[in-house]
């Protein structure tokens, strides 16, 4: 629940901790707007259409989270907000260990001589906002949008993390979500990443962090007798190409920095009738796109590849006219 409430008609927040809800001038309000309220549910109108926004803490956030009201038998008001995780937002304060990731996320980028900052607000009209963990500023106009889900969150996690990645992609934003969560990591809702579980001080070091789930290597290969997979069409040799992804652990820093880079990349791969979505190298996703117009040729590999996937981004695309910002020392998420 939430006390303050935005008023999408009137223009006003609402405060119902006051009798007058904050408008003295304004008499009979709560009544009028509690009366409104109910009469909107009892003809099913939907909550989005019922001018009631969260005036607090998601507003803050940058986030539109739609309520209702709620009467109690003993006379207290309530907004209640329509999704759960707008209500988690409220009661859930971030712990050390998001805290730790924002602020490791922010030290690789700029590590790698990219721009990064935590809670960052990104307009996406004259009302509307995203709110993000962290954003990095890679390459060529290139955004990571990072979301860190812990095991702290709620059991069934964020309910709405299709909608909201993409909205962000909508926007510009490649979203880049991260948990310790082996049931989040098993989600495809978009492209999750694993790290162990493992409390705030080791976050925070500068030594290693793997990342045990959310990265793949394709591997290519011909359907013929020599192939050490089964044909996934049909149940002899099809001689057709077919690409079988194989998970691959990496450094969490190399992530960030080559994620930024455009080094590695997002990708919905098909299997069957599942859609799974990880993270590849670019010379996979390009070598995928070529493999899904023409099964019958080997994808060719270039002639420089980006490298292992736990290696630094090669520095070959800079140039004196296009050099990395230096890095800052500063440490943007800690208020």
């Amino acid at each position: 629940m939430a006390n303050i409430v935005w008023h999408t008609k009137f223009g006003i927040h609402l405060d119902l901790t006051l009798e007058d809800l904050g408008h003295p001038n304004l008499p009979n309000l709560w009544t009028t707007i509690y009366d409104t309220d109910r009469l909107y549910a009892a003809r099913s109108i939907p909550v989005s259409e019922r001018d009631l926004q969260c005036g607090g803490i998601c507003q803050e956030a940058g986030v539109t989270a739609w309520m209702y009201l709620r009467l109690r038998a003993n006379g207290r008001r309530e907004a209640v907000h329509e999704r759960a995780e707008d209500e988690e937002r409220h009661a859930a304060p971030m712990t050390p260990e998001h805290q730790a990731y924002q602020e490791r996320i922010v030290r690789a980028a700029v590590t790698g001589g990219f721009r990064a900052d935590c809670e960052v607000r990104t307009r996406t009209g004259r009302r509307g906002w995203i709110q993000t963990d962290t954003l990095v500023q890679g390459e060529s106009g290139l955004r990571i949008g990072w979301e860190v889900q812990l095991s702290t969150a709620d059991t069934h996690g964020p309910r709405s993390v299709r909608s909201r990645a993409i909205k962000a992609t909508k926007h510009g934003i490649t979203p880049a979500w991260h948990t310790d969560r082996a049931d989040y990591a098993r989600r495809h809702d978009t492209q999750w990443t694993r790290s162990d579980k493992l409390p705030a001080h080791v976050i925070a070091k500068a030594g290693d962090l793997r990342v045990v789930s959310g990265f793949r290597v394709l591997d290519f290969w011909r359907c013929d007798v020599r192939a050490l997979y089964r044909c996934p069409a049909t149940q002899r040799r099809c001689g057709k190409v077919h690409v079988t992804p194989k998970p691959r652990d990496v450094l969490f820093d190399d992530l960030v920095r080559r994620t930024a880079a455009g080094l590695v990349v997002p990708i919905k791969h098909r299997d069957g009738a599942s859609t799974h979505r990880f993270w590849v190298t670019r010379i996979d996703r390009d070598r995928l796109e070529d493999l899904n117009n023409d099964h019958t040729a080997l994808p060719p590999l270039p002639d420089h590849e980006d490298g292992p996937a736990g290696c630094e981004p090669s520095p070959a695309h800079l140039s004196a006219d296009h050099p990395r910002p230096a890095p800052s020392r500063t440490h943007p998420c800690r208020g």
